[in-house]
């Protein structure tokens, strides 16, 4: 895909649906970043991720099996940081 693909009127609303997702999760781990650990410290917050990845596959499995990984890495680094 070139570059002149990506921004057109096709994509739009794709490109600015992404870019405001991430912004929006670049403010929740820099704004409450005690929120986004406690996810992962607690069972409660587990279970929310899991029921966020249930949800997410009713819909998509294959979105749900990426937001499982990513959720499976940021779990795995945020033990390690707490072993050093």
């Amino acid at each position: 895909m070139a570059f002149t693909e990506l921004f057109s009127a096709k994509n739009v609303n794709l490109v600015v649906g992404l870019l405001t997702l991430l912004i929006t999760l670049w403010l929740i781990m820099f704004v409450i970043p005690n929120l986004f650990v406690s996810l992962f410290n607690t069972i409660l917050g587990n279970f929310i991720l899991l029921g966020v990845v249930i949800l997410a596959g009713m819909f998509n499995p294959i979105m749900a099996i990426g937001i499982a990984f990513v959720f499976l890495l940021l779990f795995r680094f945020s033990h390690m940081s707490s072993i050093i």
